[in-house]
């Protein structure tokens, strides 16, 4: 169960760790001179902590990596597709089509086959 848990831990930060990034952009402006889009960018809290978050997540994944086969962890990464998706129609508004339920839904289903494998 613990490592179940891991695993989960591992996902939903990765995902806050792109959401936090994603609200980052939205708030620089890349039509500018690159150093002066470089310093928006170092200096956006939200990049700063999607970046921290993002290393914790690859820690945590590098972890879990080396106490599960690849072929068994990896398709869990996709359960981000999943909370991105809901993220993104939460936090940004962004649509969720009828296609991405439908991509969801195959997501969650090869996700539920490789747990019980």
């Amino acid at each position: 169960m613990t490592n179940f848990f891991l695993i989960s831990f591992q996902v939903v930060i990765n995902t806050l760790a792109q959401l936090l990034l994603k609200k980052g952009v939205e708030l620089v402006h890349f039509e500018q001179s690159v150093w002066k889009l470089i310093s928006a960018l170092v200096s956006n809290g939200y990049i700063f902590g999607g970046v921290f978050i993002f290393v914790f997540s690859l820690l945590l994944w590098l972890y879990l990596l080396s106490q599960f086969e690849l072929s068994f962890l990896y398709p869990f990464g996709s359960l981000s597709y999943v909370l991105a998706a809901l993220g993104g129609w939460f936090f940004f508004a962004e649509d969720i089509t009828l296609y991405r339920i439908g991509g969801i839904f195959l997501i969650l289903i090869g996700v539920i086959l490789v747990a019980k494998s």
